[in-house]
């Protein structure tokens, strides 16, 4: 397994070009397109600890593009007014770049839709926030010690979202893929697969459950571990749940 570690690290790519059309008032408020080139990827808890997170498991993600920062309050903001649905956290005085919060799963789906998007799989978001084959175990860092630069957490946070791109980006420059918000995820299968076997899909149209990934302002630090994985119930809204979407090319 090692010796497949080290050769993955080996493909990592990354291009700042883009041809999903942003709407502009929305890119002039910071959202913006990253592209990731995709590969192969090894995916679950490499410690092997989590059971949640195994078996690790070969992937090939195809490439795709994600924001760059979490959707913000002003973005969602802008969004409900253009299409008619209610913002949320509409007593956060304080909003602009803040991450938003509160949006239950239909809402994420929603929004992404208007930006031309969707939100991602599983593994692409975890590809995401490893730095694809660097795999590393929080977003931007192995180091333990280095973590507060990256990841906003509960003891290093406050009761509520922070601006969007405060702390260091990860390896794909993509900021706050651990902690401020959590982030929805869309299609996901419930156990990873064991070796030879397909994944098995769940059925979103029959199932309530969803995730989210990335952890959150009051989560504890190690739910910011870039393979940990959070259920929960899709029509569940909570500040400390938000997005980040994804767009195929």
């Amino acid at each position: 397994m090692r010796r497949l570690f080290v050769l993955l690290t080996s493909v990592i790519t990354l291009s700042a070009c883009t041809s999903v059309r942003v709407p502009p008032e929305m890119a002039s408020i910071g959202f913006e397109w990253v592209l990731l080139e995709g590969g192969p990827f090894l995916m679950g808890d490499v410690s092997g600890n989590n059971q949640d997170a195994l078996p690790l498991h070969g992937v090939r993600i195809a490439p795709f593009h994600i924001s760059r920062y979490e959707t913000t309050l002003e973005q969602y903001d802008l969004f409900a007014r253009k299409t008619g649905r209610e913002t949320v956290l509409p007593d956060q005085a304080s909003r602009g770049t803040r991450a938003a919060g509160n949006l239950s799963w239909e809402d994420a789906v929603a929004f992404c839709a208007y930006m031309g998007g969707r939100l991602p799989t599983e593994q692409e978001w975890e590809y995401a926030a490893a730095g694809g084959p660097a795999k590393q175990i929080y977003p931007g860092t192995n180091d333990p010690d280095a973590v507060d630069d990256f990841v906003r957490h509960r003891t290093n946070s406050m009761a509520e979202s922070f601006p969007v791109g405060r702390k260091q980006p990860n390896l794909f420059g993509l900021y706050d893929m651990g902690g401020n918000v959590a982030e929805w995820i869309g299609d996901f299968y419930e156990f990873y697969p064991e070796p030879g076997q397909d994944p098995v899909w769940i059925d979103l149209g029959q199932r309530e459950l969803r995730l989210a990934r990335g952890g959150g302002y009051s989560a504890e630090v190690y739910v910011a571990q870039t393979y940990w994985r959070a259920g929960t119930l899709g029509t569940v809204t909570t500040p400390t749940i938000g997005v980040r979407c994804v767009a195929d090319l």
